[in-house]
């Protein structure tokens, strides 16, 4: 079913040498791409954190290196959150510096600024074969092309209503996420734990108390120690879009090299929407690959499934596919449970305004007594990984909904918080 959807583009924050990296690769390399957002490409895909380096002006910039800790206990709080810079041999001076999230969040900032990632994801909208065009614009809102082109070409675009519409609707509605994985053995932490829980096991007033601390502990470490940990860490971030960029960019539509002249713009940002850190035990088979591929897409699904929950404006609309009862094809990827409510939207064109408008027209809830549907990666809905059925026998492609007569095919789910 033919819907707008918001538009995406993911990118690889790629690491040092890990255990499994190959298989890890390969899996992010064949992710299957989430169907509820457009794929929106650009030149940028990998790229190399770990050889991103901040200069002490990016830290400068940042409102790092401005403010000295004077004394030792300043110094000792700081520390205790996050690594120090000492300014003297006596260690009385310092400056605090970013914490590892802090680093990282700079350094996909000086790649936004760097690689002109902003500038990539606008071009991707209005060029084409090297000329601007609003091919694509029109084929994802369902527009008129020629007459959006004409709208441009004889300078009346902001009182093109499509045009302003798109911007609305599409464009603005543009994501870009920033993934970085690992992975890596869990016996070397659970040691560490091991050895830190005898150390406090020691210091109990009883031999005995002694004996059973130390004896939990050692089980604990025994079933901790199996596998490995894969680890996704997933930044989200959205395209500003007003009048102000549109402008810049329609004042392009004449240009002889317009990839040059957006690449070039300086009008163009991103804004901060969230991040989300992951993580997943893999147990060791005899298939590890496989074994790995699927806890890869899953920890990924899994991502974006909570930021979609935690942030309103990326999570997407889902098309209601049938009624009587009412389904919908969302389930366990996105992370859905039963009697989670959706708001139900109908759109609406207004052919005189020119216009795209939505309108509530009631609520639903996840059906408590049916089967939620499994669409994860690699999974089948019954007991034995096989694809569970209805009691018709049909295989389950969609999860049932319950609420109004009045809610229709085609109308649009958002789920509520």
């Amino acid at each position: 079913m033919k819907y707008r959807r918001s538009s995406l583009s993911m990118i690889l924050l790629e690491s040092d040498n890990f255990p499994q990296k190959d298989y890890v690769m390969k899996s992010w390399n064949n992710y299957p791409f989430p169907d509820k957002y457009n794929q929106h490409d650009i030149s940028s895909k990998s790229i190399d954190i770990d050889g991103i380096k901040l200069t002490d002006e990016d830290l400068k910039a940042a409102g790092f290196l401005k403010d000295t800790l004077s004394n030792v206990l300043q110094i000792t709080k700081a520390e205790a959150i996050r690594p120090v810079r000492y300014l003297n041999d006596e260690k009385t001076l310092a400056f605090e510096l970013p914490s590892e999230k802090q680093k990282y969040q700079m350094k996909i900032d000086k790649i936004i600024k760097d690689q002109k990632i902003v500038n990539q994801l606008v071009a991707s909208w209005f060029v084409k074969d090297g000329k601007f065009s609003m091919d694509l614009v029109a084929e994802r809102g369902m527009y008129n092309a020629s007459e959006m082109s004409a709208s441009i070409a004889s300078g009346n675009v902001m009182s093109s209503a499509s045009i302003m519409d798109a911007g609305k609707e599409l464009i603005q509605n543009t994501f870009v996420t920033f993934t970085k994985l690992n992975y890596f053995e869990n016996e070397p932490a659970a040691k560490l734990i091991l050895e830190a829980a005898k150390v406090a096991a020691g210091e109990l007033k009883t031999p005995m108390q002694q004996q059973a601390a130390i004896k939990a502990a050692e089980l604990a470490y025994e079933k901790a120690k199996e596998g490995y940990s894969l680890v996704s860490k997933t930044w989200l971030y959205k395209l500003k879009w007003s009048e102000v960029e549109l402008d810049a960019v329609y004042k392009m539509y004449n240009s002889e090299d317009i990839t040059s002249d957006i690449l070039a713009s300086d009008a163009f940002s991103l804004e901060f929407v969230g991040n989300q850190y992951n993580t997943s035990i893999v147990l060791g088979g005899k298939d590890l690959e496989n074994i790995i591929d699927k806890a890869t897409v899953r920890n990924i699904d899994n991502a974006f499934a909570k930021l979609q929950k935690q942030n309103d404006v990326f999570k997407p609309k889902i098309p209601v596919s049938s009624t009587g009862p009412i389904m919908a094809k969302i389930g366990m990827k996105e992370g859905i449970s039963p009697g989670d409510k959706f708001e139900v939207l109908e759109m609406t064109w207004d052919e005189k305004a020119g216009t795209t408008t939505w309108k509530s027209v009631g609520k639903c809830s996840v059906d408590k007594k049916a089967p939620i549907w499994d669409n994860r990666y690699n999974a089948g809905n019954g007991p034995d990984g096989e694809v569970a059925t209805d009691a018709e026998g049909n295989p389950i492609s969609a999860s049932q909904f319950k609420g109004s007569k009045k809610i229709q095919v085609g109308m649009l789910l958002k789920q509520l918080k």
